[in-house]
């Protein structure tokens, strides 16, 4: 009988390193496409019910024909979102510049973003805010998702988005008047998370400021882009 002395192989020493890359990556692209579904899509659909639920029983018709309209809007928005957040999927998203200015960027964020009747949005922008494209395109979508937080869930009669640009950073500002909320007692949602998870992801800071009768204030700050 033939002993066989040679010693057993271990396993690649990179094996379970590139194993836990791999699991890390597939976690970040879940997270990913989650925040963007919420906010991309779910935003347009909660539009969407948010009028649906006012104009029912509505005896007045011209508030009910606005309460169609915005729905109607809202529904558009929300199929030509759906199918950019697909095609993005699919093919992992045009070749981007470097940077991006992010005060057009919330513009065209806002612009389509239907509103509640009753609701004023008021934007005070600096003339320019250039970023890295990456963290342009997160800050513009927690702005999008702060002013919709706003607009849709605090009951807010005025929201003002006002950006300024100072020392090599770029601060943003979001506040409405509506009831407000205790930030100590209140749980954190799939929104509010989803702003924490994206300012983390481009090095910005983000601050929520809040209390009952005293309505809401999200601040976000983070620097331009390099030589800007």
């Amino acid at each position: 009988m033939r002993i066989d002395t040679r010693r057993p192989q271990l396993p690649h020493p990179e094996i379970p390193t590139s194993i836990g890359t791999v699991a890390d990556a597939l976690r970040s692209e879940r997270l990913r496409c989650a925040r963007d579904v919420h906010d991309i899509v779910l935003q347009d659909l909660t539009a969407v019910l948010l009028q649906l639920r006012a104009a029912s029983g509505c005896a007045d018709p011209a508030r009910l024909a606005a309460c169609l309209d915005i729905a109607r809007q809202a529904a558009e928005q929300g199929i030509a979102s759906a199918r950019d957040f697909v095609q993005r999927l699919r093919t992992g998203g045009a070749e981007a510049s470097a940077t991006a200015d992010l005060v057009p960027a919330i513009r065209a964020a806002l612009a389509a973003m239907p509103l509640a009747r009753g609701v004023t949005l008021k934007l005070d922008m600096a003339a320019a805010a250039v970023l890295d494209t990456v963290a342009c395109e997160h800050a513009a979508m927690i702005v999008r998702e702060a002013v919709g937080n706003a607009a849709k869930h605090a009951s807010a009669g005025t929201v003002v988005c006002r950006l300024r640009v100072r020392a090599g950073r770029v601060r943003v500002q979001v506040r409405d008047d509506g009831p407000g909320f205790d930030t100590h007692a209140a749980r954190p949602g799939f929104g509010i998370g989803g702003m924490h998870e994206r300012a983390a992801l481009i090095g910005a800071a983000l601050h929520v400021d809040s209390a009952p009768g005293r309505g809401t204030t999200i601040s976000l700050s983070l620097p331009l882009a390099t030589g800007e």
